[in-house]
């Protein structure tokens, strides 16, 4: 067997390549990997005000059912608002990297939006009201959970 003097230079390298993996291998597992997006006050905020109008309008329709103050025709107005209203929330949602998880439940708000418009031309009674008080806040604390628990840094799922 062949022995194989040790050089300083090289155990001084070796070392010195030695402590660079440790520095880089503690650092890489140090890091978190963010996978979702920060908390936007905006998104919050815009949505917190929808369901406060979505609120109001279903009061207005359950008072006034049967009459033309309920009709289709003279809320128009408001569905008009609301569809601009999630369209921007929608539109902020996508720009901001990494929320998908958001834009996926803006999108259910807005389906459930055509949805009750839908319910509304066909004629809705004091009996639809309820279900679909549930479905808007359903939706909207869903969005609202999730934003708050970006705000307190909270895994989603947690």
């Amino acid at each position: 067997m062949m022995k194989v003097k040790s050089n300083p230079i090289y155990a001084a390298h070796r070392l010195a390549y030695c402590a660079i993996i440790f520095v880089l291998i503690f650092s890489v597992g140090c890091t978190s990997i963010k996978l979702i997006a920060d908390y936007d006050e905006v998104i919050d905020s815009s949505v917190s005000e929808f369901q406060r109008n979505m609120e109001t309008h279903l009061i207005k329709l359950e008072r006034n059912i049967g009459t033309d103050d309920a009709s289709h025709e003279n809320s128009i107005e408001f569905y008009d608002e609301a569809k601009v209203e999630l369209s921007s929330i929608r539109v902020r949602a996508a720009a901001i990297p990494k929320n998908e998880l958001t834009l996926t439940q803006i999108e259910l708000l807005i389906q459930n939006l055509e949805n009750l418009e839908k319910i509304h031309q066909l004629g809705i009674d004091e009996n639809d009201i309820p279900p679909l008080r549930n479905a808007f806040n359903t939706g909207t604390t869903a969005i609202l959970k999730l934003e708050l628990a970006k705000k307190r840094g909270i895994e989603v799922g947690e």
